[in-house]
């Protein structure tokens, strides 16, 4: 039984470390779109943008400006997975946690019978 619990508490905190690291590379993927998002949103604002609009040196100005656009929508829509990613496996993790602790818990607990076991036979 000690075995099999030692067993699961190395699961455990092999699922807490992957978990661990999941939520890292999306945190760093929303990061990273943010910032994205923010480049093009300088580049391209879109509340003073007109498709139609020319300026000089940019012969197709409104095309471009409509891809920023398009661009930083599918941006926030991929931003939006992350977040929800994220908070699901925020979620699991919570979980895996709990389950650590109490696994901990029933170890310490048994060892602490064991010890108080020993002494009892001893004294």
């Amino acid at each position: 039984m000690a075995q099999m619990s030692d067993k699961q508490i190395q699961r455990t905190r092999f699922r807490v470390g992957e978990l661990q690291k999941r939520i890292a590379v999306l945190e760093a993927t929303r990061e990273d779109l943010e910032r994205q998002i923010r480049k093009l949103s300088e580049s391209v604002p879109e509340e003073a943008v007109d498709a139609t609009e020319q300026r000089e040196g940019y012969v197709a100005y409104g095309s471009y400006a409509q891809s920023v656009i398009v661009r930083k929508s599918n941006l926030r829509r991929s931003l939006d997975d992350i977040v929800s990613q994220t908070t699901d496996i925020a979620v699991e993790l919570r979980d895996e946690l709990d389950a650590l602790d109490s696994y901990e818990r029933i170890r310490a607990r048994r060892l602490a019978q064991q010890a108080e076991s020993r002494q009892a036979r001893a004294g």
